[in-house]
């Protein structure tokens, strides 16, 4: 009898177990899958203003399947923007950083780092 209830005992488990295994598979395959499908591409930046009122904007062109969720932006390698914008597919959104610092000036290179929710990036170099 005790053989009966540990043998029940472990086929449960062993059932539950590689359900939730099967659960993580097929998460992560969902989470890879979009992953690819995300595409954008910083269509335009323009720069605007002086120290110490220097403005930024930034387009990113959403050329994907899904929506993308924008969550940081670095201008040269500074962390400049984190409040989080969505943009839906086949459009654009323009995102404004109203930034001190790092400092730009006509004829610099600037190096725009876009990030988003699911870990895709985009790096340009803009001249301003």
């Amino acid at each position: 009898m005790a053989t009966g209830v540990i043998g029940s005992f472990l086929v449960a488990w062993a059932n539950s177990s590689f359900a939730v295994q099967s659960l993580n598979i097929t998460t992560d395959a969902a989470n890879r899958i979009n992953l690819i499908k995300e595409s954008y591409v910083i269509e335009d930046v323009w720069f605007n203003g002086t120290s110490p009122n220097q403005h930024e904007y930034i387009t990113i062109r959403n050329s994907g399947d899904l929506a993308i969720k924008v969550t940081k932006i670095y201008v040269n390698n500074t962390q400049v923007w984190s409040t989080g914008q969505t943009i839906t597919a086949g459009s654009y959104g323009t995102i404004t950083i109203n930034q001190l610092a790092p400092a730009w000036g006509a004829d610099k290179a600037q190096s725009i780092w876009v990030l988003t929710e699911r870990g895709t990036e985009a790096k340009q170099v803009w001249k301003s």
